[in-house]
């Protein structure tokens, strides 16, 4: 089953992106911290919907502020899911299934609030919209990202496999004049011993 209120991480995702916070980031860290802003706004938003689905707090290995990059977590028996990924540059929804019920992680579900996902008290969320201008606008950024990141791994790759046929090359090259050695040692010690006694 994945996660009943996936809309909500694509809206987080949708909203962060459209409002700067989140963006194709250079550094993993940063990749993380992105991650960990729209596991909360979405928390904060599945938090609306249903009280008992919250945050899972964290302070070791990746976290944002002390909390998961990826999960959101259910008060009521430790269920989670993996709504968040990335590849690499930028975080990305993933509607993940559950990993799980465990009455372990109870005490480490936390409470979304507006400030975490940043949201302003003052100013409201952005309405949903449903202008066709924007999400094309976002579809065709989005695109042109993932061209870029298709160039960039095509060209990683084509590096790759130059140095690969260098290595070979410069082995073949090895062998050859081993080989080569190996047969001039091989005439001189024949021919010494078809040399006569004198």
């Amino acid at each position: 089953m994945s996660y009943p209120y996936y809309d909500v991480v694509t809206r987080a995702h949708h909203e962060l992106i459209l409002e700067g916070l989140i963006a194709p980031r250079d550094n993993q860290d940063a990749v993380e911290q992105d991650k960990g802003l729209v596991v909360r706004r979405a928390a904060y938003y599945a938090n609306q919907l249903d009280p008992t689905h919250g945050l899972l707090a964290k302070t070791s290995g990746n976290n944002s502020l002390g909390y998961s990059v990826d999960w959101i977590l259910r008060s009521t028996d430790g269920e989670g899911w993996d709504v968040v990924t990335d590849d690499g540059t930028q975080a990305l929804p993933l509607n993940g299934g559950p990993v799980g019920a465990d009455p372990i992680r109870i005490p480490d579900w936390r409470q979304p609030t507006a400030e975490l996902a940043q949201i302003s008290a003052t100013t409201p969320p952005p309405e949903e919209t449903t202008d066709l201008d924007e999400v094309f606008e976002l579809l065709e950024t989005l695109e042109i990202q993932q061209a870029t990141d298709t160039a960039a791994i095509l060209a990683r790759d084509d590096a790759n496999t130059q140095r690969i046929l260098d290595t070979i090359d410069s082995i073949k090259t090895q062998v050859e004049e081993s080989l080569q050695k190996a047969l001039a040692a091989v005439i001189i010690h024949r021919r010494r011993e078809d040399e006569p006694v004198p």
